[in-house]
C-alpha cells in the first residue's frame, strides 16, 4: 500500500488519574487470568502448554485496536526510530542486548531437534510474548507513570514487570526457580525501561525479548547459573548507563514521539 503524505500526527498522551493504582491493578489483573488460564486448560484438556497464549493473544488484539483507534501507535514506541544525533543512547542500548543473546547462544547447547510446525508455534509463541510483555509494561505503564517522574516510573513499571513471574509459581515452578526468574526480570525490567526512555523506541526491545526467548525455549538445556549472573550484571550495569544519560540530559518527561506515517502498519507481525 503506498504511503500517504501527510505529516505525522503527535501521539496522545496515556494518562490516568490514579497511575500507580493503575499499574498495580492491572499486573493483579494480569496474573488472575494466567491463573485462570492454567485452571481453564486443565479442566478442559485444552492442547496448551501454557495458559500464555490463551491470554495474551486478546490482549495483544485489544492493544492493537485501541492504539489503533486512539492513534496511539506513536507514544507507544512503534514510530520510526530516531537514531540521528542519538547514536550515542543507541550504542548503549544494543550492545549490551547483543551480549545477553549472544551469550544465551553460546552456554544452552544449541537449538534442540523440534519439526517445522513446532518451530512455528515457539516463533508465534515468543513474537507475542515479546509484543504483550513490552507494550504493556514499558510503552504503557512508562507513559501512564510519567507524571510521577521517570525515577518512579522505572522503579514501578520494573517491579510490576518482576513480579508478573512470580505467577510461574502457580504452574508449579519451585520457589527458588521462581526468585531467580524474579530477579533477572528485574534486572532486564529496568534495563528496559531507561532504554525505552532514553530513545522512545520499542522495537529493538520487541525484538530482543523475542529472540531472548526463543533462544531459551528452543534449546537443549538453560543459561548455567553462573552465565545468568553475569547477564544479570551486564543488564544493570547498562541501566546504569542508561540513567545518568537521562539524568545528564535533564529529562523529566516521557519521549516525545510521532505517530507512524497513516497507512504504513505500525505493529509488529
Amino acid at each position: 500500500m503506498p504511503e500517504h503524505q501527510e505529516d505525522p500526527v503527535p501521539s496522545r498522551p496515556i494518562t490516568s488519574p490514579h497511575p500507580v493504582m493503575t499499574v498495580i491493578l492491572t499486573t493483579a489483573l494480569l496474573i488472575l487470568l494466567l491463573g485462570l488460564g492454567g485452571t481453564v486448560i486443565y479442566l478442559t484438556g485444552l492442547p496448551l502448554d501454557s495458559p500464555v497464549p490463551l491470554v495474551f493473544a486478546p490482549i495483544a488484539v485489544g492493544l492493537g485496536i485501541w492504539a489503533s483507534v486512539t492513534r496511539r501507535w506513536g507514544i507507544l514506541g512503534f514510530g520510526r526510530p530516531r537514531v540521528h544525533g542519538n547514536r550515542a543512547a543507541w550504542r548503549l542500548v544494543l550492545l549490551p542486548l547483543l551480549a545477553v543473546f549472544l551469550l544465551v547462544l553460546a552456554t544452552t547447547g544449541g537449538a534442540a531437534e523440534q519439526s517445522g510446525g513446532d518451530w512455528l508455534g515457539l516463533i508465534g509463541f515468543v513474537a507475542l510474548v515479546g509484543f504483550v510483555e513490552e507494550t504493556l509494561f514499558r510503552s504503557v505503564f512508562l507513559g501512564l507513570l510519567a507524571p510521577t517522574g521517570p525515577r518512579t516510573a522505572v522503579l514501578v513499571s520494573t517491579a510490576a514487570f518482576a513480579l508478573a513471574h512470580a505467577v510461574n509459581l502457580l504452574g508449579g515452578q519451585d520457589l527458588l526457580s521462581t526468585l531467580g526468574q524474579i530477579g533477572f526480570a528485574a534486572a532486564y525490567g529496568l534495563f528496559a525501561a531507561c532504554a525505552f526512555l532514553r530513545t522512545g523506541s520499542i522495537w529493538a526491545l520487541v525484538v530482543f525479548h523475542a529472540l531472548f526467548d526463543l533462544a531459551q525455549l528452543s534449546s537443549v538445556s538453560q543459561t548455567p547459573s553462573l552465565m545468568d549472573a553475569v547477564m544479570t550484571v551486564i543488564l544493570l550495569a547498562g541501566a546504569a548507563w542508561l540513567w545518568a544519560g537521562i539524568r545528564q540530559s535533564g529529562q523529566r518527561q516521557f519521549p516525545q514521539v510521532t505517530a507512524p506515517t497513516p497507512g504504513v502498519a505500525p505493529a509488529p507481525r
